[in-house]
């Protein structure tokens, strides 16, 4: 059976987006810090802190980078 998760898209703290699998209270590639993940950056590759984005707040051009780089597939 394959399940669709859903992607959401994340700025680390260097300020790169991308979008990884964000299920709450689950995370087997990341270490959770409240609202905050202490994940591996796909952009800068190495280990950052990484929070959810308002895609709205977002222009068109971050938002389809961010989409197009992502993480590991597991959550």
């Amino acid at each position: 059976m394959i399940v669709d998760m859903q992607r959401t898209i994340v700025r680390c703290d260097s300020g790169a987006f991308y979008s990884t699998i964000w299920i709450p209270l689950v995370s087997f590639k990341a270490i959770r810090f409240g609202s905050a993940r202490f994940q591996r950056c796909p952009v800068h590759h190495r280990w950052e802190r990484a929070s959810q984005v308002d895609v709205t707040a977002l222009t068109d051009d971050e938002r389809r980078a961010a989409e197009s780089t992502v993480d590991i597939g597991i959550p």
